[in-house]
């Protein structure tokens, strides 16, 4: 029994150095242990680092290759704006030139239709020049002189011619027509009394018409003299001159004396009634005129009495016609340009 109890109780200090064993035991296992997780733990960071670094650039030349393709760079987006400027100059240029070509086609037809006033412009103000009423005046005194004359020979030569050497005037037919005198007069016509009506009244106007152009070369000759007589005074010191008093009576803006022994503007003359008498006289004596040849040219375009006279095939138009058809075109045009500048 005693070797029972002995046998089962071990001793304190034996069980005292065995639990010590176990502490250093355990605790040498638990040291082992941790170093092992402290270097897993290391190899995983590491490998993870690794990983991390292998990843890295990929996603770094994916984020540039995503950046390159969201974003051009700066070359290319250089190259397109300057793309975009060389087509925007290009496009500036085109509408350049086609706003040049309508403003010059603009300018070319504003100068067309700007080149018959312009040439009108030019010839009113070459006539409106220095002494264009003077010169005015005395030209148109000297076609009153030609025209009266013309009117004169009008009235008595031929005013239809026929053949044979014969002619119709005015006043009668003329066998040979180099004569003075008269085959048969005027009222002995007895044959077409409208041929007769027509040469009575055109020796009528005829007649009248020396008279007006008469009194045309008196009234041209007065303003010639009165003109004279004006510019005298305005030469003077004085530098002005009344028509109705004196003579003809100079504008007040060209009042400046003389200057340099010369006038420094031209003189502008107020003709005064003189002017509307003219005027008067002058527009008479072209009715008159062409009553006188628009009679005769009656006669051979309307052919009255074509079965007795032959005026269709043996008639044509006589010297006195052209003279007095000529005179009425002369005075005509100097009557214009007459009430224009003067």
């Amino acid at each position: 029994m005693t070797m029972q109890g002995q046998g089962n109780n071990v001793p304190q200090r034996h069980q005292q150095s065995q639990l010590d064993s176990d502490d250093e035991s355990y605790t040498g296992s638990s040291g082992s242990y941790s170093e092992m997780v402290s270097e897993a733990s290391k190899r995983q960071q590491q490998s993870a680092a690794v990983a991390e670094r292998r990843l890295s650039p990929k996603v770094e030349q994916g984020n540039r290759t995503r950046g390159l393709q969201q974003t051009p760079s700066p070359v290319k987006r250089g190259d397109a704006q300057g793309a975009q400027q060389e087509e925007g100059g290009e496009t500036a240029q085109k509408k350049g030139r086609a706003a040049r070509g309508k403003a010059k086609a603009r300018t070319m037809m504003n100068a067309a239709l700007e080149a018959p006033v312009a040439r009108v412009r030019a010839v009113t103000e070459a006539v409106s020049g220095r002494d264009s009423q003077r010169v005015t005046i005395y030209v148109f005194f000297c076609i009153a002189w030609v025209h009266l004359i013309f009117v004169i020979l009008s009235s008595a030569l031929s005013q239809i011619d026929v053949v044979g050497g014969g002619c119709y005037t005015f006043w009668g037919y003329k066998a040979n027509c180099d004569t003075v005198s008269y085959t048969r007069r005027t009222v002995l016509l007895q044959r077409c009394s409208r041929v007769r009506s027509i040469l009575q009244a055109g020796s009528a106007f005829s007649i009248i018409s020396v008279l007006a152009s008469a009194a045309t070369l008196v009234t041209s000759w007065v303003l010639c003299c009165r003109l004279r007589e004006a510019d005298r005074h305005v030469r003077s010191p004085s530098g002005y001159a009344n028509m109705d008093e004196v003579a003809l009576a100079q504008e007040p803006g060209c009042n400046e004396g003389i200057e340099n022994g010369s006038q420094a503007d031209a003189p502008v003359y107020d003709a005064g009634d003189l002017k509307k008498v003219m005027m008067i006289v002058v527009a008479f004596s072209l009715a008159c005129e062409l009553t006188c040849w628009a009679l005769i040219a009656a006669i051979i375009t309307e052919r009255y009495c074509d079965e007795i006279y032959l005026w269709s095939t043996t008639a044509t138009y006589g010297v006195g016609f052209g003279l007095g058809l000529t005179a009425w075109l002369a005075e005509l045009i100097a009557y214009i340009v007459f009430v224009t500048v003067v």
